[in-house]
């Protein structure tokens, strides 16, 4: 049996840690921000002109979607709160955290599942 639950990912900004949830939700809205599929999201995290803008707009829609996904009442993040806490020295590593967000969000398949396809 597959887990279809997302894990979250772990990120530091501003000397916090904020957790990324790339879920269902989180899909349909960087779908509809950036009006591609998600299969292209790599293609635009590449364009050097709309890196930035993309980067920031990307981790408040995952860290939101975590906050949210907490039920905790903290309030959500901006896209200038983490544009003020992006860094040449960070922008490597945030481009990373948000991949690996994505890669968690996809379901874990067990060897053992009967069901799961084999390439």
């Amino acid at each position: 049996m597959s887990d279809l639950r997302p894990k979250l990912t772990e990120i530091e900004l501003g000397g916090k840690t904020y957790g990324l949830l790339f879920d269902l939700n989180a899909i349909d809205e960087i779908q509809d921000r950036f009006d591609i599929p998600i299969s292209q999201l790599d293609d635009l995290m590449a364009d050097e002109r709309k890196v930035f803008k993309a980067l920031k707009a990307l981790l408040a829609v995952l860290i939101n979607e975590a906050i949210d996904d907490a039920e905790t009442g903290e309030p959500h993040v901006t896209e200038q709160f983490i544009g003020r806490k992006i860094t040449p020295q960070n922008i490597s590593l945030l481009k990373g955290k948000a991949f690996g967000a994505f890669l968690n969000g996809l379901p874990q398949v067990d060897e053992d599942d009967p069901n799961a396809k084999s390439e």
